[in-house]
């Protein structure tokens, strides 16, 4: 138990935004090859007759129990106050997201109708779901005698646990205007992409119904009268023993696409050719699965069982790596092995989402966006899946070829109403999807990118 809740808390201590890359420039007409991210029909007729992206780099916070103010992220990441805020006796559910990702080179070039793209990711994604908190600080915190709100008891029934995929994609796009009638133009694009594991670890506790009491003579925490299952799934990467370079090493693999398709209406009043009065946009995004090789001697299911009068000491699990866990629960009679939970392979479905986009030129340069994200993943059945969390966005814009402005505004299910700033500079683009909320206030998020492109501008008549 002490151990799986440390492994909640450093995940926990890394954790994203709501899954979005790149909030408020990924809405721009010069945002070239890394449209292809959120639709690849983007790409078809851009701004750009080819465009490269050197480097560029996604990261951040959120969560649904801890707040962020940007003068005080230095505190805010001491984990006593992670600790306290995710995992505190008044909290209920903790929910937390990861969603790292670091863009490597990747060009978009046309060829007469059809436009391509290659491109080369390396993300990192981890869920912690329905965690009880009052569980948990019970969990990690020393233990003592006068301790008054022991006896305390368990009676959970949802599926706490916490799931991390790590994995790089090669992606090959291909995109094309389909239908050109007047002012009517309809794009349409796909990308196949090859998905290479680098590893996936998952810990899940189910339906536990306990009662945890204390020795008041040994000053030892134990729990009674406990039902339950606890489930673990690793592959690849060692949780209690992590190198970086073991993060480049595939033990998994897969296939995956994102399919899209633009709409757009440009009427003869609009300057030049290819500008729109709007736009729509409809794509399915991170259709696919990782197949891993289930490392037998980590991963196991056990069946809790401790009948009331009988005690299991949580000092037992002191100094267990996370990665020995099955090895020592097998060694006690309160935990029986599950039948179900020995097949050799398992799959990882990555974190599908439907995007719905609209944008409306307003004039000359400036823009309003407005965006829906719908998950379509669960981990409810399979703890190992990684998730991302609907939501939808409100972004307006000054759009111009060298310099762009984007204030978005968004509201999801996990971190609530955020609102941020990005710009692009030339190559450089740098924002963030909770800048300002962080700033003016305070937010259960915090996230930043910044990136490097170049490209050639289409020469327009």
């Amino acid at each position: 138990m002490k151990r799986i809740s440390t492994f909640l808390l450093l995940s926990c201590g890394t954790l994203s935004l709501h899954a979005q890359d790149f909030p408020g420039f990924r809405t721009s007409n010069y945002a070239g090859v890394n449209s292809v991210y959120s639709n690849p029909a983007n790409i078809a007729n851009s701004r750009y007759s080819w465009d490269v992206n050197l480097v560029a780099v996604n990261v951040g916070i959120s969560n649904n129990q801890l707040k962020y103010k940007l003068g005080d992220v230095g505190s805010s990441f001491n984990g006593d106050t992670i600790r306290n805020q995710l995992f505190g006796q008044s909290t209920g559910l903790t929910k937390a997201l990861v969603n790292a990702s670091v863009h490597l080179p990747s060009f978009m070039f046309n060829v007469k109708k059809f436009t391509f793209a290659v491109s080369t990711r390396v993300r990192a994604v981890a869920n912690v779901t329905d965690l009880n908190g009052k569980l948990a600080d019970k969990v990690m915190n020393s233990f003592s005698g006068t301790d008054v709100s022991l006896p305390y008891n368990i009676a959970s029934n949802d599926n706490m646990r916490v799931a991390v995929n790590a994995w790089a994609e090669y992606g090959v796009s291909a995109a094309r205007e389909v239908i050109s009638a007047g002012p009517h133009f309809l794009k349409a694009g796909v990308t196949l992409k090859y998905l290479s594991g680098a590893g996936n670890g998952s810990m899940n506790i189910d339906k536990l119904h306990a009662t945890m009491d204390v020795d008041k003579v040994k000053q030892d925490a134990y729990l009674t009268n406990a039902s339950g299952r606890i489930g673990m799934n690793f592959s690849g990467i060692n949780l209690s023993d992590f190198n970086a370079s073991d993060a480049m090493h595939a033990t998994g693999h897969g296939f995956g696409a994102d399919l899209g398709m633009v709409y757009e209406y440009r009427p003869a009043n609009e300057s030049g050719s290819g500008k729109y009065k709007f736009r729509f946009g409809l794509s399915l995004v991170d259709f696919g699965k990782i197949r891993y090789q289930r490392d037998m001697l980590r991963s196991g299911a056990f069946e809790i069982g401790i009948p009331a009068g009988q005690q299991f000491s949580l000092k037992n699990l002191d100094g267990v790596k996370l990665d020995n866990y099955k090895s020592e629960l097998s060694k006690y009679p309160y935990f029986t092995p599950s039948a179900d939970n020995n097949k050799s392979t398992y799959s990882v479905s990555l974190p599908t989402t439907l995007q719905l986009d609209g944008d409306y030129h307003i004039h000359h340069f400036f823009y309003v966006n407005m965006g829906v994200q719908l998950a379509l993943t669960s981990g409810n059945n399979k703890p190992y899946n990684t998730q991302y969390y609907s939501g939808f966005s409100v972004t307006p814009r000054y759009d111009g070829k060298v310099f762009g402005c984007f204030l978005p505004i968004s509201y999801n299910a996990l971190s609530k109403l955020n609102a941020g700033a990005s710009f692009r500079v030339g190559p450089l683009f740098v924002g963030s999807g909770s800048v300002l909320s962080a700033l003016f206030g305070s937010s259960h998020q915090l996230d930043g990118f910044i990136g490097f492109r170049v490209g050639g501008l289409q020469q327009r008549k």
